[in-house]
């Protein structure tokens, strides 16, 4: 077997055990896991395994844009990881500790979805591990994936909460000390996601909603009352995601105008006719670079 990052090759085999479907990636920011997931998903799509990965990373994605929890199946090589989502969720944020309640939600519903589908998933996670919070969120998120085998990737013992925690289980885990990864700035992260945005964005077209014909979520606003009130804000710039009957997006747009109850999106024209337009959710996340221009 070939070597891959951080792995000797009795680590390689137990990706290949029958009781070992789901393996969950926990570590801190510029650890390696990302390329670790890609390393391992490759080496087993080679192989001849069907390969899922999981991306609850809302912030440097890797499957679907920023702001989604998303997965895909491997269908070749990755070489550049950025990879199109069969399903996504739209959390409305790049920072997990914003939204704590979308995310939980998201990973659940992504989780089923993945439930059905038979083949190895590779589950990629937030860097965010330095307050109780995001160790709760951790833990609480092996509850809800329940991983079969999980990876931690420290750099001193900041995962020391975790491994306590999965003393107690019937999940195995192995601990890798990782040591002289090179680091990304916070621009660079900035402007990482500007790129997606970017890439995600192209080929836009305006389709125009009434609001009063079709459900709206609200997320992340503070101090505003009703939604006659929320109606009346100028909303140029922020990002949502379109939503069929099953309450299920399938693609993000930007709001470029609205009025009371009508609303003018920019979507990508490949989403254009991709499923009934049943819902929205708004946020207030806003485009970086404010609207694109068509």
């Amino acid at each position: 077997m070939e070597k891959i990052n951080f792995l000797k090759e009795e680590d390689l085999e137990i990706f290949f055990s029958e009781g070992i479907r789901k393996v969950l990636f926990i570590g801190g920011s510029d650890t390696g896991k990302t390329t670790l997931i890609k390393d391992i998903a490759n080496f087993l799509f080679e192989k001849g395994e069907k390969v899922f990965i999981f991306d609850c990373d809302i912030g440097q994605s890797h499957i679907g844009p920023p702001t989604t929890i998303g997965y895909a199946e491997i269908k070749e090589k990755i070489e550049d990881f950025y990879l199109e989502p069969e399903k996504f969720y739209f959390v409305g944020s790049v920072a997990p500790s914003f939204s704590i309640i979308e995310f939980i939600t998201g990973i659940t519903k992504v989780n089923y979805y993945l439930n059905n589908k038979k083949g190895k998933v590779l589950i990629d996670t937030t860097g965010y591990i330095k307050d109780k919070v995001a160790i709760s969120l951790k833990i609480h998120k092996i509850e809800i994936i329940k991983p079969d085998f999980v990876v931690l990737l420290e750099k001193e013992n900041e995962l020391g909460e975790i491994k306590f925690f999965l003393n107690s289980t019937n999940i195995k885990y192995k601990k890798i000390k990782v040591e002289n990864l090179p680091t990304k700035s916070m621009d660079e992260r900035a402007n990482y996601r500007k790129k997606l945005f970017s890439k995600y964005f192209t080929n836009l077209k305006i389709i125009n909603l009434n609001l009063n014909e079709i459900s709206i979520k609200i997320l992340n606003f503070k101090n505003v009352g009703d939604l006659e009130h929320y109606l009346k804000m100028n909303l140029k710039g922020y990002i949502c995601s379109l939503r069929n009957q099953f309450l299920e997006d399938f693609s993000l747009g930007i709001i470029n105008k609205n009025e009371g109850e009508k609303v003018e999106i920019l979507i990508p024209e490949k989403n254009l006719y991709k499923e009934k337009i049943k819902g929205i959710t708004i946020s207030n996340f806003f485009s970086e670079d404010g609207p694109p221009k068509l």
